[in-house]
């Protein structure tokens, strides 16, 4: 599974970062390489079988405290 994981995420970085590099679009192959590998990362991690805690909690506290913020 690790190695399939790896050859589809390097078969759909080469078709998609191909014409960006060829156009020179820096700021679009950040962007995409910006999404793109955490979502490797991830992928990688949870084929190897690492327990990944949920966001849940923190976000909600994060997004408790921003309405805190502008509720006062």
């Amino acid at each position: 599974m690790f190695l399939l994981v790896i050859c589809v995420f390097a078969a759909i970085a080469l078709i998609e970062t191909a014409p960006l590099v060829k156009a020179r679009q820096v700021k679009k192959l950040i962007l995409y390489l910006c999404i793109f590998l955490p979502a490797f990362i991830l992928t990688l991690l949870l084929s190897l079988g690492v327990k990944l805690s949920t966001p849940a909690k923190p976000m909600g506290d994060f997004i408790d405290a921003i309405a805190k913020i502008f509720s006062s």
